[in-house]
């Protein structure tokens, strides 16, 4: 009888089909197509006719772990720690007497995972295999990569002004992924004696060498079976316990359920500042916001709160230098007047403070708090969308009271939205808004589960499929023999 395992993360679709002694394996891209994918290779000859099925991650009904235990089974070698290298995440299984006694995972960022990679060597030109060549002619130099925005602003700054090569751009990647890995592996404050490294990424001879250059002590395997490890293990579970004729989804949401944000106008209301029109005749309230993006710079009269005038520039690196831009540009706006106060806040508040001779320094929670209280006493909530972070503040009588920050990522954050609207859709940032406003309804970010009885069927879609998937650095079918 052929049992087959499926494995379907967030970039590949792994399957491994059991046929008496007999293991054949297949590792292919989805792009957003898990189904379809395979679909395809359902209806290839080693996995074609399969009696049962026990798919495993995204859409799985068997947790990767069961199947990394199980797979574990059938290895000779004892460890002590598996490490699940995938495309946009790793996680750290810890074993004791040949089963999982912990898991441990990084946030929620992909900075460290095999897709962070590939987009920092895209942006350099290179395919993976050449990169991956190179990384060894390199050697570790400081290098942003704790967020995929900030890697790839230092990575240009540095090819560009000559202080690194390629080459020592492609090992500190390495180096700072490992690092990544290693920090979740001394969390599990157990002696590492023998680490198995599965996922896509244990093909990266680069990666699992910086492994071992930073636990010189611990000895990292990679077998065979690492690439498709999930579903070698999903295929030995479907094997002991034999359910389903048919490869077996859970119910997922998508997107595509959800209404167009349009529905949702009538509950946003836009403040505007009351204008002042003309500046008072007595000294004036200087404010500057200092962000890693943008440097917001305003006049208030004291008697009244009202605006007398403002400037919202870039600060492109350098907070004093926009701090001294936004001034002009209030010069140019009422003419050379007295400050009597000035006060500064933002990420770079200390500077600006110091640029501008003022003891008044804020932090963005109490400025944030005292300029949303002004506008409405009863606001409980601000939700803050900056260039490079994003904040949650809950307030009580107009006092913040609690607050959360992202944590090191800047996914949702302003320099998200531009990336995406730059680099991915070409536009400029501003013009995103009108454009989401006018969708009928948001995109689908995942593939609508099949019922499990749905019959799966070969696809008309499967010579492009395999036409995209040739690329020996992510594509792999490698029939074996156990």
């Amino acid at each position: 009888m052929k049992h087959i395992g499926v494995n379907i993360g967030a970039l590949t679709v792994k399957l491994a089909a059991l046929n008496g002694d007999e293991t054949s394996s297949a590792v292919v891209p989805h792009q957003g197509r898990p189904v379809a994918v395979l679909q395809a290779l359902l209806a290839e000859a080693d996995f074609a006719n399969a009696d049962y099925f026990g798919v495993s991650g995204h859409l799985g009904h068997i947790s990767e772990a069961a199947a990394i235990q199980r797979a574990l089974r059938e290895v000779k070698s004892v460890f002590d720690a598996v490490v699940s290298l995938g495309g946009e995440s790793f996680l750290v299984y810890m074993v004791a007497g040949g089963r999982i006694s912990n898991v441990l995972s990084h946030n929620k960022c992909a900075a460290g995972s095999g897709e962070f990679f590939s987009q920092q060597i895209g942006r350099m030109g290179l395919g993976i295999e050449v990169a991956i060549q190179r990384s060894f002619d390199g050697k570790v130099v400081p290098l942003a990569a704790r967020c995929s925005v900030h890697c790839k602003s230092d990575i240009t700054h540095k090819l560009n002004h000559n202080e690194a090569t390629a080459e020592d751009i492609l090992h500190t990647l390495h180096d700072s992924m490992a690092g990544k890995v290693v920090a979740l592996l001394e969390k599990g404050q157990g002696e590492l004696r023998r680490v198995l490294v599965i996922g896509g990424v244990a093909r990266n001879a680069a990666m699992v060498a910086a492994l071992r250059e930073k636990l010189p002590s611990t000895d990292f395997g990679v077998l065979p079976e690492s690439p498709w490890f999930e579903a070698w293990g999903s295929a030995l579970l479907t094997r002991d316990e034999p359910l389903y004729s048919a490869p077996k989804f859970t119910a997922q949401a998508t997107l595509s359920r959800l209404p167009a944000l349009n529905v949702y106008k009538d509950r946003v209301q836009v403040i505007p500042a009351p204008a002042q029109p003309t500046a008072p005749q007595g000294p004036m309230v200087l404010g500057v916001d200092a962000g890693t993006t943008t440097t917001k710079a305003i006049l208030l009269d004291p008697a009244t709160h009202g605006v007398v005038a403002s400037r919202y520039t870039r600060t492109n690196g350098d907070p004093v230098a926009a701090t001294r831009a936004g001034l002009r540009a209030l010069v140019d706006q009422v003419g050379n007047r007295r400050v009597s106060l000035a006060g500064t806040t933002g990420s770079a508040r200390e500077l600006a403070g110091a640029y501008l001779g003022t003891e008044h320094v804020y932090n963005e929670i109490s400025a944030h708090a005292a300029g949303a209280a002004h506008y409405d006493p009863g606001v409980d909530t601000i939700f803050e969308i900056g260039g490079q972070d994003s904040k949650y503040i809950y307030l009580r009588n107009g006092v913040p009271i609690d607050y959360a920050m992202n944590n090191a990522c800047s996914a949702g954050t302003g320099s998200f939205l531009e990336e995406s609207a730059h680099g991915v859709l070409g536009m400029n940032v501003a013009e995103i808004a009108d454009l989401a406003l006018a969708a009928p309804a948001p995109c689908s970010s995942k593939q609508p589960a099949q019922h499990s009885s749905t019959p799966i069927s070969a696809s008309p879609c499967k010579k492009a499929i395999h036409a995209r998937t040739s690329s020996p650095a992510w594509f792999m079918r490698s029939p074996t023999t156990t």
